[in-house]
This record gives C-alpha cells, sequence and structure tokens, in this order.
C-alpha cells in the first residue's frame, strides 16, 4: 500500500504546518519514539501504561499550537491556566479507550479511505495534486520514522473518527426542536430600559467618619501596600559582548564564499500597465466591451500617445493609475502568472499585446531590465562582519550562562558566583511591580513575573529573555503586603465608600422603577430624572444592535421574558443600572425558517452529538482502570 508513491519519492526541504486529522482529536501522539526504559508512566489503563514520550509528544505539539496562535502572549503559566497538560492526558485516554472499544466492535481503516486521506490531504499536494516528495518530507516533519509509520498512525485516526461519528451520527433530531432552535435564534425583541447613573446620586451622599471607618473595617484587603522586592541580578548581554569583538578579514571572506548563494540578486524588471476590468462572471456584452475599451487604447499607443499618460487617462488600478501605471521593480514570480510570463519574454521598450488576468484586460509597457547579478564581497563585508561578530557574542554569552550556572551549584550566593567569573551584579532597591517596570533588569515581563514569584533563599535561576539575554536573578529582600492604616488612606476610603452607596442607591431606584404601576417609561424617566434607551429590533445574540447597554446577560434574561413584563432583576450595565422591560416580540418569518432549516437542523444534530458523545465516554470510561500518575505528570 503506497509502495508505489514512496519509489518516486526524492529528498527535498520544505517547512510546512500540517493540519490535523479527524475529528478534534488534535493531540494523537505518534508513538514511542525514543526509549523510555525504567521510566515510570504518566498513567495506566486497565494497567497499560502511557509512557512518557507518547505524552510528552503530545503536550509539545499542543504547546506548539498555542504558541503559533498566540505569539507573544503565550506563556507555561497561561498554559498552566488553561489545563493544557491534563487536557492532554485525558484526551490520550480517551483514544486508548475508543480504540478499544473500535477492536472489539471489530472496526478497521479500509484501504481505500487510507489511501483517499493521504493522497487528499492539501498538505501533501503540490498544484492541487499529491507529491510524494512532499509527503515523504512532512511525515518526517512530523515526527514519523517513517510513512509507513504515518500510515499506521492514520489508520487508528481513521477508526476513532468512524467511532466518534458512529455515535454522534446517531442522534436524532425532530421538527419541533428545529423550529424551538430556530425560534430561539432568530425571534427579535425590542428593549426599553431607563438607566440610573451612579453619578447622578454622588451629591446625595455624604460619609461620616464613622461609616468610613466601618467601610475600612470591612474592605481592609483593599487598602494594602504593594509587595516589594530587592533584587540582586546578573546580566550577559550578548550586544555588550560584541562591542569588544572583532573578527579576521579571513573569516568574512570564507563566509562570502561559502554563502554566495544568499548574495545572488535575480534579474528584476520595472514595467507599466494599463488595467480595464471585468471579471469572469461578467456577461458576453460587458466582457467585450472592455476588451474593445482596451483595444481603442492599443490604438491610440501605436498612434504615438505616450503609455504613462495613457495609464492615468483610462487605467481602472487605482493603486497604480495616478502615477503612470507604474508597477515598479520586482523579480519573476511576483506578479500574476499570466503578466509575469509576459513580462519576462519582453525585450525593454516593448509593449504587449491584450493579456487577460482575473482582473481584467491589461497593457503592459516592458521600462527596464537589470540583469541577475553577484553583490560583490566589499558590498555585504559590513553585514557579514556584523552578523558573526553578533554570532560569536551570542555563543560567547551562552557559554557564560552555562559556566555562571556551574559557579552557583558552587558558591553559596549570586554575588559570589558573579565575582568568581568577574561579572557585574546589579542591587535594586525595594520596589513594586509598577516600580520594576522602569528599573534595570527587571524591565522584561517575564524576568520581572519570576522575580515577584521568588522568594528569598530560593535558588537562583537563570532567565534567557526574548532578545538573547541571560538575567541570572535573586531576590534579597521580600516585603509582603500590609494593610495601611486608616489615617493614610481615609480620602481613598471615603471616596469607595461613597461609590458604592451611589451604586446602592442606583440599583434601588432601578428597582422602584420595575416595581412601578406606571407604563409610560417616558413619565417614569421624567419622574426618576434618568434616561430611556430603546432598542433596535434584536437578536438573542445581539444581532441587530450593537449598543453597549445591551449585555449579553441582559439579553439572556430578555429572551425569557414575556412580552410587556418588566425582567425580574435590575441589570447592571456600563451607563449604570437599568430597569429593562420588553416592549415587544417579533415572531421570525416562515420564509427565513425555510431558508435556515437545513443549518440549524445541523447545529443541533452537532450540538446533540456532542452531548451524547461525552455522556458515552463518560459511561465507558467507568469500565476501564484509570490511575494517574501526577508525581511523573508534574516532570513535563
Amino acid at each position: 500500500m503506497l509502495e508505489s508513491m514512496r519509489n518516486q519519492a526524492q529528498s527535498w526541504l520544505a517547512k510546512v504546518l500540517l493540519t490535523g486529522i479527524a475529528l478534534s482529536f488534535v493531540l494523537w501522539g505518534v508513538g514511542d519514539y525514543f526509549s523510555d526504559r525504567g521510566a515510570e508512566p504518566v498513567a495506566t489503563i486497565n494497567g497499560k501504561p502511557i509512557g512518557g514520550p507518547e505524552f510528552y509528544q503530545a503536550y509539545e505539539r499542543q504547546l506548539n499550537a498555542y504558541r503559533s496562535m498566540l505569539g507573544k502572549q503565550f506563556s507555561k503559566k497561561l498554559a498552566e491556566s488553561l489545563h493544557v497538560k491534563e487536557n492532554t492526558l485525558q484526551t490520550i485516554i480517551n483514544r486508548r479507550i475508543m480504540l478499544d472499544v473500535a477492536h472489539q466492535l471489530g472496526m478497521v481503516a479500509p484501504e481505500a479511505v487510507l489511501l483517499s486521506s493521504v493522497e487528499n490531504n492539501p498538505s501533501f499536494q503540490s498544484a492541487g495534486t499529491f507529491d510524494p516528495k512532499r509527503y515523504q518530507i512532512l511525515t518526517r516533519n512530523m515526527g514519523f520514522g517513517s510513512e509507513q509509520d504515518y500510515e499506521n498512525d492514520l489508520r487508528l485516526n481513521i477508526v476513532v473518527d468512524a467511532l466518534h461519528k458512529a455515535i454522534t451520527g446517531s442522534a436524532q433530531v425532530s421538527e419541533s426542536e428545529i423550529r424551538e432552535r430556530f425560534n430561539h435564534d432568530y425571534e427579535q425583541r425590542v428593549l426599553a430600559a431607563i438607566i440610573v447613573d451612579p453619578a447622578t446620586q454622588m451629591d446625595k451622599i455624604t460619609i461620616t467618619d464613622a461609616q468610613a471607618k466601618a467601610w475600612y473595617e470591612s474592605h481592609k484587603n483593599d487598602y494594602k501596600s504593594p509587595l516589594k522586592i530587592k533584587v540582586n541580578a546578573v546580566e550577559i548581554n550578548p550586544r555588550a559582548l560584541a562591542q569588544d569583538m572583532s573578527v579576521d578579514e579571513s573569516e568574512i571572506k570564507a563566509a562570502y564564499d561559502s554563502r554566495k548563494a544568499e548574495f545572488s540578486v535575480p534579474e528584476q524588471r520595472q514595467a507599466r500597465h494599463i488595467l480595464i476590468k471585468v471579471a469572469k462572471t461578467s456577461s458576453e456584452s460587458t466582457y467585450k466591451a472592455a476588451r474593445k475599451k482596451l483595444e481603442a487604447v492599443q490604438t491610440r499607443l501605436k498612434a504615438g500617445e505616450d503609455f504613462a499618460k495613457l495609464a492615468k487617462e483610462v487605467s481602472e488600478d487605482a493603486a497604480t493609475a495616478s502615477k503612470g501605471g507604474e508597477l515598479g521593480w520586482f523579480k519573476a514570480g511576483v506578479i500574476s502568472p499570466q503578466l509575469d510570463e509576459v513580462v519576462f519574454s519582453m525585450d525593454k521598450g516593448d509593449v504587449s499585446d491584450i493579456v487577460e488576468t482575473q482582473s481584467g484586460f491589461h497593457l503592459i509597457q516592458l521600462e527596464d531590465i537589470r540583469p541577475a547579478h553577484q553583490q560583490p564581497y566589499a558590498e555585504v563585508k559590513d553585514t557579514l562582519k556584523d552578523e558573526l561578530v553578533q554570532t560569536r557574542a551570542n555563543d560567547e554569552a551562552y557559554k557564560l550562562s552555562q559556566d555562571l550556572d556551574d559557579a552557583l551549584g558552587m558558591e553559596d550566593s549570586l554575588k559570589a558566583a558573579a565575582a568568581s567569573l568577574d561579572l557585574k551584579v546589579f542591587s535594586s532597591d525595594l520596589v513594586s511591580l509598577a516600580d520594576a517596570e522602569v528599573t534595570p533588569l527587571l524591565t522584561d515581563p517575564e524576568v520581572r513575573a519570576k522575580a515577584f514569584a521568588t522568594v528569598p533563599g530560593q535558588s537562583v535561576e537563570i532567565i534567557e529573555t526574548g532578545d538573547g539575554r541571560f538575567i541570572a536573578l535573586e531576590v534579597a529582600e521580600r516585603q509582603e503586603p500590609d494593610v495601611l492604616p486608616f489615617e493614610q488612606v481615609v480620602r481613598k476610603v471615603k471616596g469607595d465608600a461613597k461609590l458604592d452607596a451611589a451604586n446602592n442607591k442606583a440599583r434601588e431606584l432601578a428597582d422602584a422603577i420595575r416595581a412601578s404601576k406606571d407604563k409610560s417609561l417616558d413619565k417614569l424617566a421624567q419622574q426618576y430624572g434618568q434616561a430611556k434607551y430603546i432598542s433596535k429590533p434584536v437578536r438573542s445574540n445581539g444581532a441587530g444592535d450593537q449598543s453597549t447597554w445591551l449585555t449579553k446577560a441582559m439579553l439572556d434574561k430578555a429572551f425569557m421574558t414575556p412580552s410587556g413584563e418588566w425582567l425580574n432583576q435590575s441589570m447592571e450595565v456600563a451607563q449604570g443600572y437599568a430597569a429593562v422591560r420588553i416592549e415587544k416580540t417579533i415572531a421570525p418569518a416562515d420564509a427565513e425558517y425555510a431558508k435556515q432549516k437545513a443549518g440549524i437542523a445541523r447545529q443541533v444534530e452537532q450540538a446533540k452529538g456532542a452531548v451524547r458523545f461525552a455522556r458515552w465516554m463518560a459511561s465507558t470510561r467507568e469500565g476501564y482502570d484509570i490511575v494517574t500518575n501526577e508525581k511523573e505528570l508534574e516532570r513535563f
């Protein structure tokens, strides 16, 4: 199976991020590709182990997915808060159980399905066709030892996918369920509200010293001094090391000779164009009219008119028309294939025949040609020198960080370890988290977070920052937050107490409005001196009106409240506290139901299927003896 594909495969370099395969189980491990002898399993299922290598590969894949998605916002701390480690393990356990159930049911992956999954995976295609070379290198990049290993894993995924679909696909959906979901999603309501702004109550409130003192006593934790720390730190900065480094001319020349391909500049061409737009889907008459318009331009060019002036006059490319159709300098493969082929077959000064692309019809004038050439040594010498120096400095910085790490193991303090390597120690004053943002060596967010999570006496950790520095950090003193004396915060206490009282008063007034028997919102707004709001017809998901006072919590309650009634509680919104009434309910049209029915049926079926699968999975897991090795899991 697939041997013919492999026979055609040749080695080539590629880096592609592969899409996941099979349902929502994106964490499937590839198996044990490195030794795990002697280590305890991360978990067992009926005594069968889930080894560290299998878990590690699955966990790393998921962490990498988060890194790609979040960029610099990603951190191990965030991963911990999202329980990525625990979720990864549970997914592996669920997969193992599903494979066991599938085996008991005699389920297998048909060869035809396996072949189709491989050949139709876009990641393994070039120009829309399966590419054996790409298949070979990408399966290696995924961590598989061979294509056969990948296929074996894919077989398991296909079986698991089939079992998942069999369970979720068994959910039946009734007409009433579809209609109920449609009514919920597409019904519109008009909401009316009177919103009491707490600011309107502030002048009516006075906070006495006794009230302030009472507020302070019940909210002492809100009036603490900030956590402060004093640190000793050592910075190993490759940029600083680079200032004292040099490289020989012979090294620079050798680097140039070995990297000549990098300094090869391809041929570039400079061109102008005139575009008359027409879509491929246009009528034949529109299509012909556009071409005829450009043919008239051709006639004028042949009569001697200037190409750039005509481009300004008639070209429909808004980005280039004002510049006389100027496309600038570009190398082959940058512009559309149709234009690229024409431009790179022309001689300087030539004007092309009409060229058709997806944008419409073009005329092109080739203005100039820069032949391919090799950048001379003198031109790139300084750049190469800087690169070589920085590489050497980076290597030296890393070596120094390792030497410092070794010294820390032999000395009793960061200062002693630094002194043994002749490294300078920076010592800060007591600083708060806010102060640390402008404190030398604490400006990096990761370093700052680590510093404030460390207590005196903890072992020194060397942190590599995003810009390549190494910072060794030792917390010399830690001043924990403490409640500030009342006299020191009395002004803030009175302000907080007054604001709280104003909020309470605003909520009470909103409650009073809801309890009023007067049905006129205008009269109520005038009586209480507050603003009235009327929404546009809005759906439960907020579609139809994006006003800030229409919060999700309010909409959830509004669509459970009968028309003409007040919501059963006052809602806190950005503007204050809202007394909300359902003014009007607008039922969705039957025509809209017919239009949306199929899509909603799929949504309801998927939702019911997901619930059914979750229940099946929970029930099935009860028949297995699952033991998690928390101590081993903590190693990752």
